[in-house]
């Protein structure tokens, strides 16, 4: 398959994947059945289809690796692992004839998640000559800094890019030329040679209990523990507080204070959840689940594929997860209506065309609200890459205004912490407040939908149908602001969610209401 598809139509890179699975399932018993199986995986590094088509940055020695030219290997001399094999394992057990227990584990790799890779300089490279001074009617300059571009003298011709018989590109540390400017400038992308591909460990317990009535009670231990789950990060960041950029590794050797972004880190992840369902089979004309889920997810990292929040002491990082919502309860019904023919209801004729074969079905989501934290100005710091969170005096306050200049929670109990008085900083100010510690609103979604399928002829019908989404038009508000304690609407929520509108998985907006016709032959 392409790894990436950044450049043109045709994929500058080939990789493929190879899988093979075995399994068995044994019937151990009258009463126990048990599954058996096991996964190998095998994801050999990425080439290009050309020598030279990646370009990986060496931190170590500030220079960028060209694969497939001079000594250096076409997959950049990263590590072959052969040892990815994901058990998958679960059993099945009758207690009774109305009790069941159940219960699994397994393992899942996943490929390397992003399409960003090592497509550093010169694999990526532009001509761009920007205005020597402020104004936008400033002549550009030429690849030299210093010669002025004109019309008359036509397009400047590109600067070359020079190619070492090695495959090995030195940066410049310094220079006044353009291109020595752009490249100590640059921001690079580093894959380290020894990245392990993450992995999920997956297990779950349950209980299964039948009742009277066609209802069944279904409670279950459900959880989950990454490794390695990657991380985009810059590593071109201090280890100490207080030194602002100049306390960059890369900045005394080398002259850079940019970002070198390594992908990926490799950090841990855990979700532990006690989930219970019940549920209604078809009788009467009814069906429904009711499913009730209290969990907790925690990690190192922001959003997908993000970084720290803390570079320096990473422990700090480990938190709620950005999209954790502790409680989620569901409720789905279908019920067809009690009129028509087969029914004490209305079962004339006319009865039964007009209002026979109606159903009504629906879907009302309640989930607890996002965790957020509350972020002090971090200037103070002076610690790149390391967030600097509010001081929490007295009781964290709930308000529940909304709107601009309503709070949504007391912002009088935070307040801007030390920081650093000099540099470096041992015991620096951090705030004592921490990741997601805090969470905000919850919100309801409630969406109903009334049908009904008319037959036509032999087998064409037609369907009528008619949906509302978000049926009671309850607000769901975003995150209060609280990026900052400085800002003037800090702690206030201005904003409601808007994921989608109209659907069936969407969240945000109003009510909207849908009707449509469907003719199946």
């Amino acid at each position: 398959r392409c790894l990436s598809d950044w450049s043109s139509d045709v994929c500058s890179s080939d990789l493929w994947w190879f899988f093979a699975f075995v399994s068995d399932k044994w019937q151990a018993s009258s009463k126990l059945t048990v599954d058996l199986g096991v996964r190998w995986d095998f994801y050999p590094p990425a080439t290009p289809r050309i020598a030279g088509g990646f370009s990986n940055y060496n931190p170590v020695n500030d220079t960028l690796v060209l694969a497939g030219l001079g000594g250096n290997p076409s997959n950049l001399g990263m590590q072959s692992r052969y040892r990815y094999f994901a058990p998958r394992t679960g059993f099945s057990y009758r207690l009774r004839s109305d009790t069941v227990v159940r219960g699994g584990f397994g393992i899942s790799y996943t490929p390397f998640p992003d399409n960003t890779y090592a497509y550093n300089y010169p694999i990526r490279a532009n001509n761009s000559y920007q205005p020597v001074g402020a104004s936008s009617f400033t002549p550009a300059v030429l690849g030299d800094g210093v010669t002025t571009a004109t019309f008359q003298a036509g397009f400047p011709a590109p600067v070359p890019v020079t190619i070492p018989s090695n495959g090995i590109i030195a940066l410049p540390t310094s220079g006044t030329t353009l291109l020595a400017k752009q490249l100590i400038a640059q921001v690079y992308t580093y894959i380290p040679l020894n990245y392990k591909n993450p992995y999920a460990s997956s297990w779950n317990v349950a209980v299964q209990q039948a009742f009277r009535g066609n209802f069944s009670l279904q409670v279950a231990y459900v959880a989950n523990h990454g490794t390695d789950i990657s991380g985009s990060q810059n590593i071109n960041l201090p280890s100490t507080y207080g030194g602002g950029s100049a306390s960059d590794p890369e900045n005394a050797p080398f002259g850079r204070t940019a970002a070198t972004n390594q992908y990926f880190f490799g950090f841990s992840s855990n979700y532990q959840s006690l989930q219970a369902q019940l549920t209604k089979r078809v009788s009467h004309g009814l069906a429904l689940t009711s499913a009730f889920t209290w969990g907790k997810g925690l990690g190192y990292l922001s959003a997908d594929d993000g970084g720290l929040m803390f570079f320096i002491n990473q422990r700090r990082n480990y938190a709620p997860t950005d999209f954790d919502r502790k409680v989620n309860y569901e409720q789905t019904f279908t019920y067809s209506l009690p009129f028509g023919r087969g029914h004490t209801l209305l079962n004339s004729t006319v009865g039964d065309t007009v209002l026979g074969g109606w159903k009504v079905a629906g879907l009302v989501s309640v989930v607890s609200g996002l965790p957020f934290t509350v972020q002090a100005s971090g200037s103070s710091l002076n610690t790149p890459g390391t967030a600097q969170t509010a001081n929490l005096t007295g009781s964290f306050k709930k308000m529940h205004g909304i709107g601009s200049g309503v709070q949504w929670f007391d912002p009088t109990v935070f307040s801007q912490p030390t920081g650093c008085t000099a540099a470096p900083c041992s015991s620096p100010g951090l705030g004592n407040t921490s990741r997601n510690q805090f969470r905000g609103p919850g919100y309801i979604q409630d969406n109903v939908s009334l049908f009904k399928k008319f037959n036509l002829y032999r087998e064409m019908g037609l369907e009528t149908r008619i949906d509302a989404f978000q049926l009671s038009n309850t607000p769901q508000f975003g995150l209060p602001n609280s990026s900052s304690i400085t800002a003037t609407n800090f702690g206030q929520i201005t904003s409601t969610l808007g994921s989608g509108q109209g659907s069936v998985n969407g969240v945000g907006g109003g009510r909207t209401l849908q009707g449509s016709l469907k003719f199946s032959f």
